[in-house]
């Protein structure tokens, strides 16, 4: 268990500006991550960092110079900050996502902040996520699932096969399970996804993480991988070959 989670301060920020944009934020709300506040800057001018804050996250699809001003103050203020929208401004942000839908924000955004707000077998916290994430530029993120651990994991290799991963500085795997499966989850079937990241380049700084999640069903296993660099947009196609 990730006992570093536990008295953990509302200090993740999801802040949402301009018109079209309070549906995510009401699905970012029904997640119910722990230490984790959604809103609508109605009013940027008051819209400010607090002491509290470790993470903000400003999602837009227009009035991008207000949304830009707002990450700016956050990331002076030393806030780690993420920019949801292909208009962001690269120098008011620690990284700017890669997803042309507005419809996979919330999930995205789960794949960020879950791992950090909830207990786990193998820990990441927000100080990995800060390592990966912090003046990084850009970042990705996949997910896929399977009934155990090699499929899911097959999964996600398939996945890496379609991404040129020399243009990844960091990455991170988090496996979720549900704790109450009809069999208990055992290190040993972690062989599969130890053998995948042993395959990745050795550019690649690689950090993982075990996670529990009482939402998904059965047996199922859940990956989900955050890719983050300064080049990582060119490994977003097919490669050659």
């Amino acid at each position: 268990m990730n006992t570093q989670n536990i008295n953990l301060p509302a200090s993740f920020r999801v802040i949402g500006v301009g018109t079209g944009i309070e549906e995510v934020i009401n699905k970012v709300k029904s997640l119910g991550l722990d230490g984790v506040s959604a809103e609508i800057a109605e009013d940027p001018y008051e819209c400010i960092p607090n002491d509290e804050d470790k993470l903000a996250i400003i999602i837009f699809t227009d009035l991008e110079e207000t949304a830009n001003r707002i990450a700016n103050t956050f990331h002076d203020a030393g806030v780690l900050t993420f920019g949801f929208s292909e208009d962001a401004d690269p120098s008011c942000y620690d990284s700017i996502m890669l997803c042309e839908s507005r419809n996979e924000y919330p999930e995205i955004i789960k794949a960020l902040l879950q791992p950090i707000v909830t207990p786990c077998m193998i820990s990441f916290d927000f100080n990995d996520l800060s390592t990966i994430l912090r003046d990084s530029d850009y970042f990705t993120v996949k997910s896929t699932s399977g009934n155990d651990i090699k499929e899911a994991t097959e999964k996600l290799g398939a996945i890496f096969n379609d991404l040129d991963l020399y243009y990844v500085d960091y990455l991170s795997i988090h496996l979720y399970f549900n704790p109450n499966r009809s069999t208990p989850l055992a290190m040993s079937e972690m062989a599969s996804l130890q053998q995948l990241m042993s395959e990745l380049p050795e550019t690649v700084n690689v950090i993982w993480s075990v996670n529990s999640d009482e939402n998904l069903n059965g047996d199922e296993i859940r990956m989900s991988t955050i890719l983050a660099g300064k080049e990582v947009w060119r490994c977003q196609g097919i490669k050659d070959g």
